[in-house]
């Protein structure tokens, strides 16, 4: 298989332990929409998606869907619960294109060379670091100091005041847990205020704000 040079687990890893790792790689294939786990599965295996989209979300107590993220090529997924004590997922996780994933056994994880554990020692604390932030757009109380949060986190994030976040419009309101209408009158009132200039997915941030 050749190398994905943006897969996080490989960065600054030996191509020949690269190779290595990835002969014992099993992979699957799901469909645009085909669910890959639903909340209460058990996970044993670290994933890695190698091509395509997926979206990971949770529903609350009157079945309305969260979005908690939506990962892309070069990412993990799974690996907080194949390595925890329970193995039992709190959410669902869905293709949101064709997907092309690879995967190990956690007991495979634990005998990789140090370089791709290490790496994904730094992958575990990135996500909490974002499950942080994600507590934080939770705790806060008007439209206007979630959109703030979320865009902060990812100016940081990128050291960056230009942004592509990874959600369209509807995704956006449901990571904020936020009504879509009263969501996109709030960003166009925003953008006219001159806090940010929006594209689709990409935001231009005024240095006064952020």
């Amino acid at each position: 298989m050749k190398h994905q040079p943006t897969i996080s687990m490989f960065v600054n890893v030996d191509q020949m332990i690269i190779d290595t790792v990835l002969q014992q790689a099993n992979h699957k294939h799901f469909k645009r929409n085909e669910q890959i786990f639903s909340i209460g599965d058990h996970i044993h295996d670290i994933y890695v998606i190698m091509e395509g989209t997926m979206e990971i979300s949770s529903y609350d107590m009157n079945g309305n869907k969260k979005l908690v993220t939506v990962l892309g090529e070069g990412e993990l997924f799974a690996e907080s619960v194949a390595l925890g004590k329970e193995h039992i997922t709190p959410f669902e996780i869905t293709a949101k294109s064709p997907l092309h994933v690879i995967h190990f056994s956690a007991n495979e994880v634990f005998d990789f060379p140090k370089p791709i554990l290490k790496n994904l020692l730094m992958i575990l604390s990135t996500k909490n670091t974002f499950l942080t932030h994600k507590l934080e757009i939770l705790n806060k109380t008007t439209i206007r100091e979630r959109i703030f949060e979320m865009l902060n986190y990812y100016h940081l994030k990128t050291q960056s005041y230009t942004i592509t976040i990874p959600f369209n419009k509807t995704q956006l309101a449901e990571y904020l847990s936020v009504n879509r209408s009263s969501l996109s009158r709030e960003l166009k009132a925003m953008e006219q205020e001159h806090i940010f200039q929006m594209h689709k997915k990409s935001f231009v941030l005024h240095p006064n704000y952020f």
